[in-house]
C-alpha cells in the first residue's frame, strides 16, 4: 500500500472529499468538481515530489524511499492528472476553469520546482500558506463562478472555517518537517515561530474555526451539518495538537492528519444516514 501515500492518492481524496463536504454544507452540489480537485492535488503532490528535497531525508525518510521506488509511476500521475485538469474543461468548453487550471498548474510548479535556483516555499512563510489559501480558494471559487451562490455572511463564515482547518492541517505537517526544514533554511511558520508559539497558534486556531463554524450555523445554512462542524472541527484539530506534542512515525501523519480532511463528508453523511433512518 506504499504507492497510495507515495503517489498523494489518499491525501488527494481527502481533498475531494474536503470540497464536496463543506459545498455540500453550504448547499452547493460540488460532484462535477471532484475529478478536478482531485486531480489538481495529485498533480501539486507529484510535482513537489519530482525533485528530491534534501529535507525530506530529515523528515521523511520513510515517504523519500517510496518516492524512489514509485518515480516512475510518478510521471505517469502528472501526465494524466494534468491530461484531466485540463482536458475536462476544454471539454466542456469551460474557457474560464481551464485558465484557472493552466495558472494553478503554474503556482504548482513556482512553488515546488526551483527554474532559476529557488522556489516559492523557499520565501518565508510562504511553504505554510500557499497550499490551505490555493486548495480554499478552488473549493469555493469554481461553483461560485459556475453560479452557484449563498448569503455573503453566510459564506465568509464557511471560507473561514474550511480555511483555518486546512491551516491547522498544513502546521501539523510543517512541525513534523521542522528538524528538515531548520536544516535546510526552510522558513516555514512553525520555523519561524518554533515549536511552542506553533502550538499556541494552532490552538488559535481551532477557536477560530469554531467561531466560524458558529457563524454558519447562525446563518442558517444546513445548520445541523455546520453546528456539528463547529464542534468537531476544533476537536479534531485539538485532538491532533495533543497527539504530535510526541514523535509519531510518517504512517500517523499520512493517516490521520491527512485523513482529518475527510471530516466535512463524514458529517454530511451521517447527516443524511440520520435523516434517511428516521
Amino acid at each position: 500500500m506504499s504507492w497510495v501515500h507515495a503517489l498523494h492518492v489518499f491525501g488527494a481524496a481527502a481533498i475531494a472529499a474536503f470540497g464536496w463536504g463543506v459545498c455540500r454544507a453550504v448547499e452547493w452540489d460540488a460532484s462535477r468538481w471532484m475529478p478536478l480537485w482531485f486531480c489538481g492535488a495529485l498533480l501539486a503532490y507529484n510535482l513537489d515530489r519530482l525533485k528530491e528535497d534534501a529535507a525530506d531525508a530529515v523528515n521523511v525518510p520513510e515517504r523519500r524511499a517510496a518516492s524512489r521506488v514509485w518515480r516512475g509511476w510518478s510521471r505517469a500521475v502528472i501526465v494524466g492528472a494534468a491530461a484531466v485538469l485540463w482536458g475536462v474543461p476544454w471539454w466542456r468548453r469551460d474557457w474560464v476553469t481551464l485558465a484557472l487550471a493552466v495558472a494553478g498548474s503554474a503556482v504548482c510548479l513556482a512553488y515546488s520546482l526551483p527554474p532559476r535556483g529557488w522556489r516559492l516555499k523557499d520565501l518565508p512563510v510562504v511553504k505554510t500558506l500557499i497550499p490551505p489559501t490555493v486548495v480554499a480558494a478552488t473549493i469555493f471559487t469554481l461553483p461560485w463562478l459556475a453560479g452557484a451562490r449563498a448569503a455573503p455572511a453566510a459564506l465568509l463564515a464557511a471560507i473561514g472555517w474550511a480555511w483555518t482547518y486546512l491551516l491547522a492541517n498544513m502546521i501539523f505537517c510543517d512541525l513534523r518537517d521542522l528538524a528538515g526544514d531548520r536544516r535546510m533554511g526552510v522558513r516555514s511558520l512553525p520555523a519561524l515561530l518554533g515549536e511552542r508559539r506553533s502550538r499556541g497558534f494552532v490552538a488559535l486556531l481551532a477557536v477560530m474555526n469554531a467561531g466560524c463554524g458558529i457563524a454558519a450555523w447562525s446563518a442558517g445554512i444546513h445548520a445541523g451539518a455546520w453546528l456539528a462542524l463547529a464542534w468537531l472541527g476544533p476537536a479534531c484539530i485539538l485532538a491532533l495538537l495533543r497527539a504530535v506534542r510526541v514523535r509519531r512515525t510518517e504512517r500517523f501523519y499520512e493517516w490521520w492528519v491527512e485523513g482529518m480532511l475527510f471530516l466535512p463528508a463524514v458529517v454530511i453523511a451521517g447527516e443524511a444516514l440520520v435523516a434517511w433512518i428516521c
